[in-house]
């Protein structure tokens, strides 16, 4: 149940058993935390044998809601919608690994559920800006899931010709952050939503940069 963007489980938040990223490194350290302080949850999850693959649906069906509730302009519900949506993403590979129940049909599933529940995200916020009026964010919304979904396939295909790919610092659980953060605090004014698409089309595209370099030079030897 790993994703394109899902990296194995780690020992501790510093761990470094050979040559990373500071993306990377920023990457497996909210994984660490999140799977030790979530961990009772996951172990709950796992003894009551509920399936991985309805973990990824129910985690899904969140994204779901929570672009629903982006697009009527109900952000505070929305986050809390993000915020289920994530810990469930985790929660699926978590129960696969631990209880033995890995699947190509789940990995495939899990992958193609992470990109549907950025773009219903993403469009959700382009709904959210367009009915404010405000067509430049709009824009950047999408710009942001494209960015998004290029980030995942450019790792993919390198991955294939054997090149590790993971340079960059918006792998997916920093970009989760950023989002989480941003639609928590938006109460506090209307332009944290704003500034969030920035940051976050300026470092994807670093992130998208840095991987085409990668594997242009691990492969142009």
């Amino acid at each position: 149940m790993v994703s394109d963007e899902k990296i194995s489980p780690v020992k501790g938040p510093d761990t470094d058993a050979e040559q990373i990223s500071t993306g990377e490194k920023i990457d497996l350290r909210l994984r660490w935390f999140a799977d030790f302080y979530l961990r009772p949850f996951y172990w709950l999850f796992g003894k009551l044998g509920v399936s991985p693959n309805w973990i990824t649906f129910l985690g899904l069906a969140m994204a779901l809601l929570c672009g629903y509730l982006l697009a009527i302009g109900k952000v505070p519900y929305a986050a809390a919608a993000f915020t289920v949506s994530g810990i469930l993403d985790l929660l699926d590979g978590y129960v696969a690994k631990k209880f033995n129940r890995m699947s190509s049909l789940g990995s495939f599933l899990d992958s193609v559920s992470d990109r549907i529940a950025d773009a219903a995200v993403y469009l959700g916020l382009m709904l959210y800006f367009l009915n404010r009026g405000e067509g430049l964010y709009a824009g950047l919304a999408v710009a942001v899931m494209v960015l998004s979904f290029l980030i995942s396939y450019v790792r993919a295909k390198a991955e294939t010709l054997g090149v590790r790919c993971r340079s960059g610092l918006m792998s997916r659980a920093p970009r989760f952050l950023v989002m989480l953060l941003a639609l928590y605090l938006n109460g506090l004014s209307d332009w944290i939503l704003r500034i969030d698409l920035w940051i976050l089309t300026v470092l994807i595209l670093e992130t998208l940069a840095e991987r085409i370099i990668e594997t242009w030079r691990a492969l142009d030897k």
